[in-house]
């Protein structure tokens, strides 16, 4: 069997959000005073609702010469992510798609830079459709294939976008502990240029939460690369006392050193890891030290493949694995495949969740609070041809003769 070709699809379905946006997350940009004041902002974590009616997303299709196709999405779509995949395309045409593991390692080579950004997330999202199509090849889910046993696995519910009023989070966040789900995110609003009024609401929050879901509920936080380690250092004393599992994403990526200060002055564990490309960005945190919960995206880290050699680092180092869930159903495999006690969650983005799964059939989230893998051939995404209202190709890239 050969790669024939590459496809980009678009496809528009019938959509309604059952959330709301209602806040956003404190972030980066919030340094400059023209960002920090604004109600919204356009970004990828904004959680901004979904044009009313439908849903617009962008698919990679895999096609082979004996007509089995492999597809993921919805992928980023940047215009550079549409030419980069145009570029890896040159290097599957003619292949054999098993062969999956070894073509990451050509597409990870295929250019000086294409070992972390755009272009990563381009290799990962062409890693995630081959995976696909190997399952369907071989009749098998992907879990399956990877030796995995896991189909019953436990989310933690991320309640980005929703209110951050403690009254309103609360009432919120009882409602997702009747759901059945033991474990919550919530995403800080707040940081240094909101001064102590900002620092004594992110507080509010998080007394407010533990108030309500009970002493031994577990409860995280996110603050989106959005604080100081100044800030962090005034805000985390209190912060102890609400005993979080962990606190996400204190400060940027790249702050090494900052981070190792930071993880040397407080009892709450810190975690971070979706802006983190490939094992070797992350193993040199992990030697560090530094987080206790690493949570590489399959989207964006460099797919399935790479994910899961992550994950291996992490039961290596004793650190926890639970990937970032930008998207679901690659992260769910690779936990499924991994040991409960090194991967013991996936994310669950509630709101996110609600719009990006809206092409596909399954309900993952089951009224026990757990999340299902079924036993589809490959990742187990069946588009809804019911809500599907278009489809078609924007892209397709050359073909092997």
């Amino acid at each position: 069997m050969k790669i024939t070709g590459i496809n980009l699809v678009r496809r528009i379905c019938r959509f309604e959000p059952k959330y709301q946006s209602e806040a956003r997350s404190v972030g980066p940009l919030d340094a400059y005073e023209e960002y920090a004041f604004a109600a919204v902002r356009k970004n990828p974590r904004s959680a901004n609702a979904a044009a009313a009616g439908t849903q617009t997303g962008l698919f990679v299709e895999i096609t082979t010469d004996e007509g089995i196709t492999g597809q993921y999405g919805t992928i980023e779509s940047r215009a550079e992510l549409l030419t980069i995949v145009d570029g890896l395309a040159d290097h599957l045409i003619g292949r054999d798609p098993l062969e999956n593991r070894m073509l990451w390692d050509i597409l990870s080579r295929f250019d000086r830079h294409s070992r972390s950004g755009i272009m990563m997330m381009a290799i990962s999202a062409v890693d995630i459709a081959l995976w696909d199509l190997k399952g369907k090849i071989l009749g098998l889910p992907v879990y399956k294939i990877l030796g995995g046993g896991r189909p019953r696995l436990k989310p933690y519910i991320s309640a980005l976008g929703f209110s951050v009023e403690p009254e309103a989070a609360k009432k919120r966040a009882l409602e997702i502990k009747a759901m059945g789900v033991n474990a919550q995110k919530w995403f800080f609003r707040y940081g240094p240029t909101d001064g102590a009024t900002g620092l004594r609401k992110n507080l509010d929050l998080a007394f407010a939460l533990r108030e309500a879901l009970g002493e031994d509920y577990e409860l995280m936080f996110d603050c989106w690369m959005g604080w100081t380690v100044n800030y962090a250092q005034k805000i985390f004393p209190e912060l102890e006392k609400v005993r979080p599992v962990w606190v996400e994403e204190v400060l940027r990526p790249h702050m090494t050193d900052a981070y190792r200060h930071l993880r040397s002055e407080t009892s709450i564990p810190l975690s971070a890891g979706e802006h983190l490309y490939t094992r070797m960005e992350v193993n040199t945190y992990l030697k560090e030290n530094i987080f206790s919960v690493m949570q590489s995206d399959p989207v964006w880290c460099g797919g399935i493949t790479e994910a899961l050699r992550i994950a291996d680092l992490c039961e290596i180092y004793g650190v926890t694995f639970i990937p970032h869930g930008h998207a679901l159903m690659p992260a769910m495999h690779v936990v499924a495949s991994m040991p409960a006690d090194t991967c013991p969650y996936c994310e669950y983005l509630l709101g996110i969740m609600d719009r990006k799964n809206a092409f596909f059939k399954m309900n993952l989230l089951g009224s026990d609070g757990h999340l299902a893998l079924n036993d589809s051939p490959g990742l187990g995404e069946e588009i809804d041809e019911e809500r599907l209202l278009s489809s078609e190709i924007i892209h397709s890239f050359e073909f092997y003769h």
